[in-house]
């Protein structure tokens, strides 16, 4: 006999449990069973007012920050209506079935004043590492940098030639964009990279560089750099910076001596592409920090290995670990 679904009358009391629904080999679990952020509020609490209404909890907005960042949800908006919708999202940051989801310009907001203030992402970020360090998941003798592209939110219809810019701009009444740039001129992986004039700037974003890297239709990006250990990919820092290779290569100087100090790891060799192989870069990499120093690039008669010349044929294979050898003699 076919059966009906009863629904004349709503249910008036449901009995619900949240953490029955997620999936024992779900992400979130995973996740959840190695992060830490009980620190949280009292790193953020000098950054908030003793009186007036409560905030949103901040260990609940870098919660869902970290399931965008792991999940791949850009936007913050759909961030918001996906942790509304999906329940291992909910259980993840703690909410129940009834709690409200923050609105998406909290995050703005905070991004921008108290979390900016105090660096709670990059404490969230060396906080993971160290766990990673603690594991064993981190050989610290050998690394890897490279960058990747990022679509700036500029638009090229509205940019100037860039001879036509000006940096005689008033940082008090500038947009937070333009004052970012402003205070970074110095900076190795900003304004100080080089003296060259870029092609086209963006009057909202002059930061983002134009760039034809990716060897079709030019756009506006950043550049998004990761040092990493060869070991099992454990990402040890990462650095914005402009979108060109003297930036990348600043970025890079910045991010060993970071590990450095934060960590005391100090690599033996770094692996990268022919972009990091200039001379001022191979100097601060051999002098001290780095005892070998290797660049390929492929399809490349000669491979660059501490400033000399070498045959790819000459490299050989390991197995365990999977990765080409540099030839000591």
């Amino acid at each position: 006999m076919m059966g009906r679904r009863k629904s004349e009358q709503g249910q008036l009391f449901y009995a619900f449990d949240l953490d029955a629904v997620v999936p024992d080999d779900h992400q979130v679990r995973r996740i959840a069973a190695v992060l830490d952020l009980t620190w949280v509020r009292a790193e953020l609490a000098p950054h908030y007012s003793h009186t007036g209404r409560p905030s949103i909890d901040p260990e609940l907005m870098i919660r869902m920050l970290i399931l965008g960042y792991v999940f791949a949800i850009r936007s913050e908006r759909a961030l918001c209506r996906e942790v509304q919708l999906n329940l291992a999202y909910r259980w993840f940051c703690g909410l129940g079935i009834e709690d409200k989801i923050p609105d998406h310009s909290a995050f703005t907001r905070a991004r921008n004043e108290r979390f900016r203030e105090c660096d709670v992402f990059r404490r969230v970020f060396e906080r993971v590492v160290t766990a990673c360090m603690k594991a064993g998941f981190v050989g610290g003798t050998g690394f890897a940098v490279d960058a990747s592209l990022i679509a700036a939110d500029a638009n090229k219809c509205r940019s100037i030639p860039g001879d036509e810019w000006s940096h005689e701009i008033n940082p008090e009444t500038a947009k937070r964009a333009v004052q970012d740039y402003l205070a970074n001129l110095d900076d190795p992986a900003w304004g100080a990279a080089t003296d060259v004039v870029p092609k086209f700037v963006a009057p909202a974003d002059p930061a983002a560089q134009w760039t034809g890297a990716l060897r079709n239709a030019a756009f506006f990006a950043y550049a998004d750099n990761y040092l990493i250990d060869v070991k099992f990919g454990i990402i040890m820092d990462v650095e914005a910076s402009r979108a060109i290779r003297q930036a990348e290569v600043g970025a890079s100087q910045a991010m060993i001596e970071r590990t450095e100090a934060t960590f005391g790891l100090k690599p033996d060799w770094l692996v990268a592409d022919t972009a990091y192989g200039s001379a001022p870069n191979l100097h601060f990499l051999v002098d001290g920090r780095c005892e070998g120093y290797r660049a390929a690039r492929t399809g490349d008669r000669e491979v660059t290995a501490r400033g000399r010349h070498v045959q790819p044929r000459r490299f050989r294979l390991r197995r365990q670990p999977r990765c080409l050898r540099l030839p000591q003699r």
